[in-house]
């Protein structure tokens, strides 16, 4: 099992728990790049912390991708992670 690890602020750690946010978004940058995209054969699991605390939820990874986000504002293309 190799597993993400992202940190998440209270309000989207919260959709992801209820299960209206089923997909993550992270910027196309060079770190990102890196982290995610290049390991996306190899990530099986992604670890979500509500902030700096101790509070955490696991889940499996389904895919990871590229394409866009249906949050306003968010125009740009980004690196997906499917959960």
């Amino acid at each position: 099992m190799v597993l993400l690890h992202l940190v998440l602020t209270y309000h989207w750690y919260y959709e992801t728990v209820r299960g209206s946010k089923r997909i993550e978004y992270r910027a196309m940058t060079p770190r990102w790049r890196k982290l995610i995209f290049d390991k996306r054969d190899e990530i099986t699991h992604v670890r979500f912390a509500r902030g700096y605390t101790a509070t955490m939820q696991t889940y499996e990874v389904e895919k990871i991708d590229v394409g866009s986000c249906p949050i306003d504002g968010w125009n740009d293309r980004y690196f997906r992670i499917h959960f």
